[in-house]
């Protein structure tokens, strides 16, 4: 994960086979080495555990090393994790402030994520509208797509400020009246131009001549009529995303902006904290299956040299190996604290 590989233990080396382990178990046997009354291990005993311990060292080294270039990354993302917490939550104790003293939530009857995909395509379908329009005035190809896309972008940005605009300023009865009898008039206007057009056309078709002076303005009547649908149907889908009250729909747009970034950020936190997470978690088990290993050879190593010896075996046989304490790391999180360091 994240491109960074994994070392992995390297296999036991040829100077600490099971065959010499037992030569020199029953070697020191003989020898009654170490003594019966001894405390210390063996000199071959702290060979065995040193030799594992490099290669403890080793991984520990390497694995220091990539979760090294994981955690600034991490660590940045946490800090501004908590500054959007600092930021969101005197919001939403404002939010809620203002929920209290107008005694209902927000209401937005049109969905906001919709209300700008409507946008969007009613701009795109304003262009090639525009560009035909253009087309006439004999301009330079790109000029016509200039002042086309100029259209395209102002005319419904525009109905989406007045749509704002009306919302918080007008009284919600007056406004939802003045939507209800615009609605039939823009879209009455918008269908009649499309007929007018669709005869203009037809009536084209037949006649050999140029389109007739009457023709031509009902021509513009009709793209007056079309801008005109396009304008009213951002202002109307503004105007029904958005809530009545002012205060109240700046705070929740502003909440709504701030969780977006902090799932963002938490998103990144999460696969950054599973890669730090994967690495810890691989490299302590590599180290316990070292120093697993190392304690079987520590295991064969007294058999031996009990089975050979005279003397009742040393109060060092009695504990086991002991290891070099390792202060690992801790495993991050993102929704509580990290844990606490592990010594092994």
């Amino acid at each position: 994960m994240l491109g960074l590989s994994r070392t992995k233990p390297e296999a036991p080396t040829t100077s600490f086979t099971e065959e010499r382990i037992q030569t020199e178990g029953q070697k020191d046997g003989e020898r009654n080495i170490p003594e019966m009354g001894s405390y210390m291990p063996a000199p071959f005993e702290q060979a065995l555990v040193a030799h594992g311990e490099q290669e403890v060292q080793r991984i520990y080294e390497s694995a220091s090393l990539r979760i090294a270039k994981l955690q600034p990354m991490f660590q940045a993302l946490m800090r501004r994790l908590e500054d959007l917490d600092h930021r969101i939550q005197p919001i939403a104790d404002r939010y809620k402030s203002r929920v209290k003293e107008l005694g209902r939530d927000v209401m937005m009857p049109f969905p906001a994520a919709l209300h700008w995909g409507v946008i969007l395509f009613l701009g795109i379908g304003e262009f090639p509208l525009n560009t035909v329009v253009f087309r006439l005035f004999g301009e330079a190809e790109y000029l016509t797509y200039v002042m086309a896309s100029t259209l395209a972008i102002m005319i419904p940005l525009i109905g989406v400020f007045i749509g704002i605009h009306l919302r918080h300023s007008l009284p919600r009865l007056a406004g939802n009246i003045l939507m209800g009898a615009l609605t039939p008039i823009v879209v009455g206007g918008a269908l009649y131009a499309v007929s007018l057009l669709r005869n203009v056309y037809i009536s084209s078709s037949f006649s050999e001549g140029a389109p007739a002076a009457a023709d031509q303005g009902a021509m513009a009547w009709a793209l007056f009529a079309l801008n005109s649908l396009v304008f009213f149907g951002a202002m109307a889908a503004s105007y029904f995303a958005h809530d009545p009250d002012e205060r109240l729909d700046q705070f929740h747009k502003t909440l709504k902006s701030l969780d977006r970034k902090r799932n963002g950020i938490r998103e990144k936190l999460f696969g950054l904290s599973n890669g730090i997470n994967g690495e810890i978690r691989a490299a302590k088990s590599q180290i316990d299956q070292v120093r697993q290993l190392t304690s079987q050879r520590v295991a064969l190593y007294r058999q031996t040299n009990i089975r050979f010896r005279r003397l009742l075996p040393p109060f060092s046989f009695r504990k086991n190996p002991e290891f070099p304490a390792l202060k690992l790391w801790a495993e991050v999180s993102v929704n509580g604290e990290n844990e606490p360091p592990h010594e092994r």
